[in-house]
């Protein structure tokens, strides 16, 4: 009660006081958040806008109270849908920029009661600065996607806007309204995942909260940041896009799993979830698509002795047809287990096979030279492998000989006691 006195005695200094009580209410409110406003009862909330629309309405003002005043504005955002008048006309021209672009955030901050604004706001889109970013973003807020907005804000993305700020605002934007743009997902996710900005990362993180959790590197992507982003806060943003996606950790696993054939950056996301993503790996194993099984013995593989427990799927791999499936299992199940056993017969059988390549001589030599280096990293324990490398010592194509010859001498090596 005693803080709805002081916003009574603010409104009571805005309507009577003199310029100095005026400013002071104006910076005291200010102060005030937007969880601090939802509190605050309807009478008194009406009554802190109509006062500060009487102050927009009474006579020019210095552009700073008028800044002010659109920032309370925003804060207080939907409740206060009948300033959006006169927040209005504060983008028209000859404002100050930093007025318009407090008073466009504003707009977008009271959402969709704001429709009124959109003809102005994407006036303001034509400009290509950092106005036009402020009302991109207050478009989003708005949630108006007719076919005025569709065109213009896939025109702005089309455009290469000129700072990479403004691209992702953008982004935002389109995702927020359900506009597909091209390469919009991939702009998103790669600079999620590999972008060097904090900053940009976040707004990446928020964009993607807002597109279709079934889209490939949707979730690979904020589950890749939610576990291993460097920033804490870029961490924390990409969680609650998950959470806005309604998804688990073990939900998102399960689609990323399930995005094996067509997502770049499922297997990442799945390394970074470690333990959690060995039964949904080993399910992928028995899927038809054979992208799918071979990314999933991949990734098994990559997570060494935490997948333990898909042994058995992948010795039941190393009998398949497709040679790079069967080579990605024995792979794995030497970091799995780094047991020799069946990973070094299987590796003989893929180094003596015929057909592996269909006759193309770069991809025999390039498949080839990869049996033999699994070979050479498993060292002595791959002594049952000599005879093969040894014939592949004098193949007609140099490197294939030469990497031979490197791994005859690699399993040799007296074994580490």
């Amino acid at each position: 009660m005693s803080e709805h006195n002081h916003l009574h005695k603010h409104v009571q200094s805005l309507d009577k006081g003199d310029e100095a009580a005026k400013r002071q209410a104006l910076h005291s409110l200010k102060e005030l958040k937007q969880e601090d406003w939802a509190g605050v009862p309807t009478p008194v909330l009406d009554s802190v806008v109509a006062s500060l629309q009487h102050q927009l309405q009474n006579g020019a003002k210095p552009p700073l109270v008028h800044k002010e005043i659109a920032a309370i504005l925003g804060n207080i955002g939907q409740r206060s849908k009948s300033a959006v008048p006169q927040l209005i006309e504060l983008l028209h021209e000859g404002i100050p920029d930093s007025v318009r672009e407090t008073a466009a955030m504003a707009l977008g901050n009271v959402g969709g009661k704001a429709r009124d604004a959109v003809d102005p706001l994407l006036a303001l889109c034509e400009s290509h600065t950092s106005l036009a970013v402020h009302a991109v973003r207050a478009l989003g807020g708005i949630g108006c996607a007719d076919q005025r907005v569709r065109t213009t804000l896939v025109n702005l993305w089309q455009s290469a806007f000129p700072t990479q700020n403004g691209q992702v605002q953008i982004a935002i934007a389109l995702c927020k309204l359900r506009i597909n743009a091209q390469g919009l997902l991939e702009f998103l996710t790669k600079n999620l995942v590999s972008g060097q900005d904090d900053g940009l990362r976040k707004s990446a993180a928020q964009a993607l909260a807002w597109c279709n959790k079934n889209d490939p590197d949707v979730v690979p992507a904020l589950l890749t940041a939610t576990l291993g982003d460097k920033n804490e806060d870029v961490r924390q943003v990409a969680q609650g896009a998950l959470d806005q996606l309604q998804l688990s950790h073990a939900d998102a696993v399960k689609l990323c799993a399930k995005q094996l054939p067509d997502s770049a950056l499922a297997e990442t996301a799945l390394k970074k979830s470690g333990a959690l993503a060995i039964p949904a790996l080993i399910a992928a194993l028995g899927k038809e698509e054979p992208v799918t099984r071979l990314k999933a013995a991949r990734t098994l593989g990559a997570l060494g002795e935490l997948a333990v427990a898909a042994v058995a799927s992948l010795t039941k791999t190393l009998q398949e047809k497709d040679f790079e499936i069967r080579l990605a299992a024995a792979k794995a199940l030497w970091n799995i287990t780094k047991t020799a056993d069946a990973v070094v017969p299987a590796l003989v059988d893929l180094l003596e096979e015929r057909g592996a390549t269909d006759g193309d001589t770069e991809a025999r030599r390039r498949f080839q030279q990869t049996v033999i280096e699994a070979l050479c990293r498993i060292g002595p324990a791959a002594k049952a492998a000599v005879p093969a490398l040894t014939h592949k010592a004098k193949d007609k194509n140099r490197l294939v000989s030469e990497s031979a010859r490197n791994a005859l001498k690699k399993i040799a090596a007296p074994a580490a006691s």
